[in-house]
């Protein structure tokens, strides 16, 4: 009787353990399927979100550029209106992105005498921008254009980009007029530029602008002495005198101040005005008919 109430027992713990074992066996199918269902649907997932990205990346890169009309920003400038500077730059409203060539664009810009700088910049997919700075006019020269004489409009780098005026419009007050500079020989027209030789001087006759535009209020004409070639004074013609201002070529906004002021010592003189001032020295020498030099 022991021998089979161990053999008992042991058959007992046997099925207890057999029991634990299975139950144990059971469950681990059980994680293994939830398991292997999520990792289904993360696939799933990706998969989809794979195949949107696909589309995506083609639309963006491929469909995009050539299908969607691109977005385009002017920046321009008054007499220059968006749908000219869009005509010059042979950019059609409604062209796809991928169909503008941008630096064509700026190229055919350039040439426009009113056009100091342009910059056309596209920005991927469907984005382009045109920037415009205008010429300034620094100085007029009175020339003689299809038979009458009209003021023809410099900049700073001796670029002409206007002739003449509107019906009413007068020139500014205060834009110096110079003469002396054109080449009778050589043609007149928009965009031309002026002798290398005079562009230093329109080059400070613009910095003297910028730092006090009024001086040219008291100044009305600037003409050119040549001494050689290469080289030149300035004859300057103050307003309201008769007095002559002879000057360097590298005038600045203190020298024509000291060469006004001479002009103002000059009238105390009375009758005996001088023809002409001389300031090239730094100094006032004046010629009076009368006296002859005086320093």
């Amino acid at each position: 009787m022991l021998g089979d109430f161990i053999y008992s027992g042991e058959v007992e713990d046997a099925a207890y353990q057999y029991d634990t074992d299975k139950s144990y066996k059971y469950d681990v199918p059980a994680d293994n399927d939830k398991v292997q269902k999520i990792e289904k649907n993360v696939k799933r997932f990706l998969a989809l979100a794979a195949v949107f990205i696909s589309i995506g990346l083609v639309w963006l890169f491929c469909v995009s550029p050539i299908m969607v009309p691109v977005k385009i920003d002017v920046k321009t400038f008054q007499g220059l209106p968006k749908s000219d500077v869009l005509n010059y730059a042979g950019i059609k409203i409604g062209s796809a992105y991928i169909s503008i060539n941008a630096q064509e664009a700026e190229a055919l810009l350039s040439r426009l005498p009113v056009v100091e700088s342009v910059k056309v910049i596209k920005r991927f997919p469907d984005r382009l921008s045109i920037f415009l700075e205008p010429r300034h006019a620094v100085a007029a020269v009175i020339a003689r254009v299809n038979g009458r004489l009209q003021p023809v409009y410099f900049d700073r780098h001796g670029v002409a980009f206007r002739i003449g005026n509107q019906a009413g419009e007068a020139p500014p007050a205060w834009l110096p007029v110079v003469s002396g500079v054109l080449d009778e020989r050589q043609p007149l027209g928009l965009g031309m530029r002026i002798s290398p030789i005079f562009v230093p001087l329109f080059s400070r006759i613009a910095a003297i602008s910028d730092e006090d535009p009024k001086i040219w209020h008291a100044v009305s004409e600037i003409g050119i002495a040549r001494k050689s070639n290469d080289l030149y004074d300035l004859l300057l013609y103050p307003v309201n005198s008769p007095i002559r201002l002879r000057m360097a070529s590298d005038i600045s906004k203190d020298t024509i101040y000291y060469a006004l002021l001479m002009v103002e010592v000059c009238r105390q003189l009375g009758d005996r005005l001088p023809a002409e001032l001389d300031v090239r020295s730094g100094l006032g020498v004046y010629r009076a008919k009368e006296i002859g030099f005086v320093e």
